[in-house]
């Protein structure tokens, strides 16, 4: 399976070497496969994006190319955001219309519906949408060439152990941060490092799987959460700040109520859980896994 550590890989470096490049060459055939939409296409090549920069944060303090790569990543998956933002948009609206134990809920609302596909078409028929994926390609494979070569500059899991420190306790401040005073700011913040927290479980899994996947899947349940939140808050500014929009006010400030009402369900359900899978301090965690992993190698560090 992608995405994770293996026995047979002869060093972390080695490792993040190959992780690199099966997620780069990844994304690299889905944005030269003529059989899939540009939708799914720009969707699929921004979540490899996203597992990139995961894996090199994991080793960053012993990673001397991280800044390099970091913005590389992360500028050139900007690119893809705008219509990845409208397609989102649509997606968000009909996880909001599942939601409602209310099945006229969604013919209520249609107008707002068909608002969202008319500028998710606008946005695909933009001739820049193309260039900016073939931007994108050109960096992925410039990052390639460079992550045959990357070096890191230490040993075991000493090469590990700082990148999950500092994620995790970021983590937590995040958390501690919205939880004293909610905004979208913050919940974004907070979504970022645990995304990251779940993909660098993701990546050590197989140290020990039983307990490791409890806390995969938990780290991307609470990443879900937090992304559907985000998610509708970049609806309803969408919305606020469309300068027209169809139907009547009285129906668009309803949806903006639906929208409000299961944000809130949504932070409440994310602080309880962010609060069990933060639960212990960083060193706690990563003393734990450090001795899972010297088992899982059969090596002292």
């Amino acid at each position: 399976m992608a995405y994770m550590f293996r026995l047979k890989d002869k060093s972390v470096e080695k490792a993040v070497r190959r992780i690199a490049l099966e997620e780069i060459d990844a994304a690299l055939a889905e944005i030269d496969d003529p059989q899939m939409d540009l939708h799914t296409k720009v969707h699929e090549v921004r979540k490899h994006a996203k597992k990139l920069r995961g894996l090199i944060r994991l080793v960053r303090p012993a990673f001397p190319g991280y800044a390099r790569e970091n913005a590389a990543i992360r500028d050139a998956a900007r690119l893809l955001s705008g219509l990845r933002d409208r397609e989102g948009m649509i997606e968000t609206f009909h996880k909001l219309m599942a939601h409602s134990p209310d099945p006229g809920t969604e013919t209520r609302f249609a107008p707002v519906l068909a608002f969202l596909e008319g500028g998710r078409e606008n946005a695909t028929a933009a001739p820049e949408t193309l260039r900016d994926l073939a931007g994108f390609r050109a960096t992925l494979v410039t990052i390639r060439n460079r992550a045959t070569g990357w070096k890191i500059e230490q040993k075991g899991f000493g090469a590990l152990a700082d990148g999950l420190s500092q994620t995790w306790t970021r983590g937590r401040a995040a958390m501690k941060a919205f939880a004293e005073a909610p905004s979208d700011a913050r919940v974004h913040e907070w979504r970022k490092r645990v995304k990251y927290h779940w993909y660098h479980a993701r990546a050590l899994s197989p140290i020990w799987p039983a307990p490791m996947d409890v806390q995969t899947e938990a780290a991307k349940e609470l990443s879900e959460m937090l992304g559907d939140h985000h998610d509708l808050t970049v609806l309803q500014t969408h919305i606020r700040q469309a300068p027209s929009l169809p139907d009547t006010p009285e129906m668009w400030d309803a949806f903006d109520r639906m929208i409000e009402a299961r944000r809130d369900e949504l932070q409440a359900q994310a602080l309880a859980l962010g609060g069990r899978l933060y639960a212990e301090p960083a060193e706690a965690m990563v003393s734990r896994w450090r001795a899972w992993w010297k088992l899982w190698r059969g090596t002292s560090g």
